[in-house]
């Protein structure tokens, strides 16, 4: 056998072991589910590689500037961190400037009357930290969620409007807290989530879209014609809530408290920002399983990137492409090499049939 005819026949075993192979990871179904979550250790590496890469002078300075001159202390405190930790250097004066805003807010915390009027009314809260410090412990107590269900019982009865949201984030509350049994016994994390979402749309720090998923969410939860004999003990209070509906919207409130575990009472609030849909909060809340302390600064650099950072190609889909790539080389090579020979041969023929004795 001549080496023409192994390599010939070495090439042919590659291209017929390549293709079974691709038949064989193809009938996986790779595509089914292209995409996994990356190990936080993974994830983490993406969100530092993707920072890096977009935390420039040119990115930074203009939005400490702004935060700057709208007074927004916490934003400038996170710039200033972020210019620390990816050695961006700043103008001198603009960091000055920016430290006495930050230093006259602190002044601000120390006085109790500032932090009266916050809990009061946390639309007048200065600061994340303020609200953190003054108004989140007042809202976290259940004669809150006390109050906003009667409210609304009350409203019910009298053929009135039922803030239905509100209703239901302070049922959810209430469950969490022990008071009721709707779903069995929630945790103390879905009591916080509760209400961190009452007092985001109080305070209009959730998105318009997030509020109508919560409005779709809590609409039919609580069937406001059995309250009456509720009230009248005639019926427990469960018999006039859909178990189904109350399992998502505390779900939802579970993943905002784990944001809240993760950062700070504050943060949470500026994070629920970004969420436009409930699946949104669970992503929020992956994020911050994986950046801790940083990751309202992963936020505020990378925005909703950072939800397609948690995904990776799986590594049967990764291999699926791969083969596939490689049938298709192979098929145009074949073909090209085909194309080739054929050419060839039409290229010989008229010499062939040529008669003799004839001038070219």
């Amino acid at each position: 056998m001549t080496l023409r005819r192994i390599a010939r026949f070495t090439l042919l075993l590659w291209m017929l072991g390549s293709w079974a192979l691709t038949g064989y990871i193809l009938a996986r179904h790779p595509f089914a589910q292209p995409l996994v979550e990356r190990s936080a250790a993974e994830a983490r590496v993406a969100f530092q590689v993707a920072m890096t890469r977009t935390v420039t002078a040119d990115w930074l300075i203009p939005r400490l500037a702004d935060a700057t001159r709208n007074d927004r202390p916490d934003d400038i405190t996170l710039y200033l961190d972020l210019a620390k930790e990816h050695h961006v250097l700043l103008p001198g004066a603009l960091i000055a400037e920016a430290e006495d805003v930050v230093a006259a807010h602190e002044g601000k915390l120390a006085t109790a009357k500032d932090c009266a009027i916050c809990a009061f009314d946390i639309t007048q809260c200065s600061s994340l930290t303020l609200i953190g410090a003054c108004a989140i412990p007042v809202e976290m107590s259940p004669v809150g969620d006390v109050t906003a269900l009667g409210r609304a019982a009350v409203a019910a009865v009298n053929g009135d409007e039922v803030d239905t949201l509100d209703a239901g984030l302070a049922l959810v509350g209430l469950a969490a807290s022990g008071l009721v049994i709707v779903t069995g016994g929630e945790s103390a994390v879905a009591k916080a989530g509760a209400t961190f979402l009452r007092v985001g749309r109080k305070t209009r720090a959730l998105s318009a879209r997030m509020v109508d998923a919560l409005w779709d969410m809590v609409r039919e939860l609580i069937q406001w014609n059995r309250i009456p004999a509720v009230l009248s003990r005639k019926a427990p209070l469960e018999s006039a809530v859909d178990g189904v509906r109350m399992a998502r919207l505390t779900a939802a409130a579970k993943d905002v408290g784990r944001i809240a575990d993760n950062t700070s009472v504050g943060e949470t609030l500026d994070l629920m920002q970004h969420a436009d849909t409930v699946e949104d909060l669970g992503r929020i809340a992956r994020v911050s399983d994986v950046a801790g302390k940083d990751t309202r600064k992963v936020m505020k650099v990378l925005g909703r990137d950072a939800f397609r950072l948690l995904l990776r190609v799986s590594d049967l889909a990764a291999a699926a492409i791969g083969l596939v790539a490689l049938v298709l080389a192979q098929t145009v090579g074949m073909l090209a090499g085909f194309l080739r020979m054929t050419l060839r041969r039409l290229a010989r023929e008229p010499r062939r049939r040529r008669p003799r004795g004839t001038v070219a």
